[in-house]
């Protein structure tokens, strides 16, 4: 049974997180895993299904980079994984001490960058991802934005690069009965008649929120309520909390919901999904929202575009655009004054994850790399 060591930055319920999530899940018992967060947060653990074989461990407990290659050198050697799989620029410590040993079966995924390097790539890393990724026994990442940068700022060989899209659940993620709908609205205090945007993000910088909050309080005051759901947490929170305190939609107000793990339920309760970031590169939340029928409403960011396809004539925008939340509060109100609009986009957009960003392909895709290297 092959052994796969993760190592992440952290292990909270985002993107990259919860696909690996799926992922175990999608290899099945062939498998058993083993994960390390440097920051030791592994919330995103109580997800696991039960059926999958995986453990936590501590991480390095220290930050320092010398001492984390060591550490690193210390867990290979006690774990003696079949496969190291590591995870972004957080976890590249990891990265340089794998590459220093020679570990031989080593994939590692770049999922995007944080806000600061939204705008490019700070020199220092991006001379240590030339350095080492090339090295590495093969890289996975979700767009053809990273797929254009491993090859021509990292150098890594083609060979040695895989891009494969980001996928979801498409029997999970569904448009859900009416039924669902008011059930979720009744347990947010959201009258069954609001208007309600919402987002899936972390409370980080990069996303943005600031900027969704104020499009939302712009709109022009109408006979319905309008309400913003935010779901998921970060260090921002209160910053943002405090924002939405002054700044609230028409008639309604800000609702800040942490992590959950009912987003099915959640995306029934929406009338509009936004997407504020001023960084991406494929984020599972959209497709999420895409498979659950929902009209999106986005900054052009990452792979975005070729995400959504024909749709990104009706919903995409330049996140660098002077007056870009006049645009958005604009995109909210059209698509909120308009039900049969967002009927049709919303079944556009199902119909498209379901023909593109399946899980399935997803799942077999990895299953073939890790497969490859863990030889």
């Amino acid at each position: 049974m092959p052994h796969a060591l993760h190592i992440f930055s952290t292990f909270a319920p985002a993107g990259p997180e919860l696909r690996a999530v799926e992922l175990m899940a999608g290899l099945g018992d062939g498998y058993r895993h083993t994960i390390v967060a440097m920051d030791d947060c592994l919330d995103a653990a109580e997800r696991i299904g039960s059926g999958v074989k995986a453990r936590t461990l501590a991480g390095p407990g220290v930050k320092q980079t010398s001492k984390v290659i060591r550490w690193t050198w210390q867990l290979l050697e006690a774990e003696q994984p079949d496969l190291l799989l590591t995870y972004n620029w957080g976890a590249f410590d990891a990265v340089l001490a794998a590459r220093i040993k020679s570990f031989p079966h080593h994939v590692h995924h770049e999922d995007g960058f944080n806000l600061d390097e939204a705008d490019g790539q700070l020199t220092r890393r991006r001379i240590l991802r030339r350095m080492c990724l090339p090295r590495v026994q093969h890289l996975i990442v979700p767009s053809s934005r990273l797929d254009s940068l491993a090859r021509s700022s990292w150098k890594v060989p083609g060979d040695k690069l895989s891009l494969i899209p980001n996928g979801v659940d498409v029997k999970r993620f569904c448009p859900q009965p009416a039924e669902v709908r008011n059930e979720v609205r009744r347990e947010l205090g959201i009258p069954l008649d609001a208007h309600v945007i919402g987002t899936v993000a972390g409370y980080r910088p990069v996303k943005r929120l600031d900027r969704l909050i104020r499009a939302a309080a712009n709109l022009a005051p109408g006979n319905q309520e309008t309400h913003l759901v935010l779901i998921g947490d970060g260090p921002k929170r209160l910053t943002l909390e405090a924002l939405a305190r002054e700044q609230r939609p028409p008639g309604g107000r800000v609702h800040f919901l942490g992590f959950r793990n009912d987003l099915p339920r959640l995306y029934a309760a929406l009338d509009v999904f936004a997407l504020t970031s001023a960084s991406e590169q494929q984020p599972i939340s959209l497709l999420e929202a895409m498979a659950s029928g929902l009209p999106a409403v986005c900054t052009n960011v990452g792979d975005i575009h070729a995400t959504l396809g024909a749709l990104c004539n009706e919903s995409v925008y330049d996140p660098d655009a002077h007056d870009l939340e006049a645009q958005l509060t604009a995109a909210f109100q059209r698509l909120l004054e308009n039900p049969s609009l967002r009927k049709s986009l919303g079944a556009e957009a199902r119909k498209r994850v379901k023909e593109s960003y399946s899980s399935d392909a997803m799942i077999a895709a990895y299953r073939a790399v890790y497969e490859s290297c863990g030889q």
